[in-house]
Formats: structure tokens, sequence, C-alpha cells
């Protein structure tokens, strides 16, 4: 099945770019207490949309990078406002909205799990332009230390 493009290609750059910045982001509460939840190094990132799977890449975490895990999914273009952010005890569990540089704001839901070598995420809501998102993000460690460039 393939995707039209005018669908495609706002769909996988959303995704990619929110698959991306999964671990990209700061403490859920001020002054909580840092929790466990992955760890640094080289990490493996599929995602896919429906059943077609659309990315597949590599990503070193940083120590900075497991530190803001807990924020939840936001792009740098973004601002994200979210009701619902739970990132704990293995669950990750986000219900809000994403507003870009325009003011269009996109509704987003997101619920998954994670352990400290893996997390799974899938992501439902509707792209800025309104079109419906639906994608899952599946991650696992794959070295505790990143390639040198």
């Amino acid at each position: 099945m393939r995707l039209p493009a005018s669908v495609a290609i706002p769909v996988l750059a959303t995704v990619v770019a929110a698959s991306a910045a999964v671990a990209l982001a700061g403490p859920q509460e001020a002054g909580s207490k840092a929790a466990t939840t992955i760890l640094t190094g080289q990490w493996e990132y599929n995602t896919r949309v429906g059943p077609i799977p659309i990315d597949s890449d590599l990503h070193c975490l940083t120590q900075k990078d497991v530190e803001n895990f807990n924020r939840g999914i936001c792009l740098k273009r973004y601002t994200c406002d979210y009701d619902t952010r739970v990132v704990r005890d293995g669950k990750i569990a986000l219900q809000g909205t994403w507003t870009d540089k325009k003011g269009r704001v996109a509704p987003v839901k997101a619920k998954g799990s994670y352990t400290p070598e893996s997390f799974t995420i899938a992501v439902n809501g509707k792209t800025v332009n309104g079109l419906p998102m639906a994608a899952t993000l599946n991650a696992k460690r794959v070295s505790a230390t990143c390639p040198t460039s």
C-alpha cells in the first residue's frame, strides 16, 4: 500500500522528527527527583505509520538526552503543551497540543512503555494541516557507547 505524497510527506516528516525528539526534553516537574528511565548509548529507532515501516535510523543518546527523556515528545519547531504528561514506572502517557510558529494547533496523544534499554510509543492525532496521524516508534539500545565520528 502506498500513501499519496500529499499525505505521506507531512506525516513522515512529523513522525521522523518526533522519533528523533522523543528523548530530547526536560524534567516532568520542577524540582522533581530525576528517575531512571533509559540509558545512554547508541539506539536504533524504527518508525511505522500504520503497518508501513517508514524509517529506521541510529541515534546517539547522551546523558543530557536521558535526563530530559521524561518531558515527552516535542519538536523544535513547535510549542508543546500537555494536559497529561506521565513518564514513570515504565509507562509513557501524553495528551495535549503542538502549536507551530504560525499558531496552528495539532492535538496529540501518545502512549507507550519503556525499559532502560528499549521504548515503544504510539502517537495519534492530527497534523497542523488537519490530516490524521498515527505512528509507532520502537527503539532499542544497541550499544552502551556511540561510535566516534
